[in-house]
């Protein structure tokens, strides 16, 4: 049995730039935790941080066109989660 090797955050911004909803998937699964911990610090309980983190990843797929590069991706959607969970 081989396993595939771990795709970088790079290649999963530009598969979901192209609509791949697979890298959607996987880019989720790798920052969720992350940005759970972001918006837990804004929520007043883990619940309410659950529906940030929800609304916060909407918001990064329906931007990620707006994803120029420049600095990190995880700063970028951390950025997103923060605003998103203090409107």
């Amino acid at each position: 049995m081989f396993l595939e090797p771990k795709p970088s955050i790079d290649d999963l911004v530009q598969r979901c730039k192209a609509g791949q909803r697979k890298a959607q998937e996987l880019l989720y699964k790798m920052l969720a935790a992350k940005m759970l911990g972001v918006c837990l610090r804004y929520a007043t309980d883990r619940m309410e941080a659950e529906d940030m983190l929800q609304n916060g990843f909407i918001k990064v797929f329906q931007k990620m066109a707006d994803y120029r590069g420049e600095g990190s991706f995880e700063g970028w959607v951390r950025r997103i989660m923060v605003h998103s969970s203090i409107e």
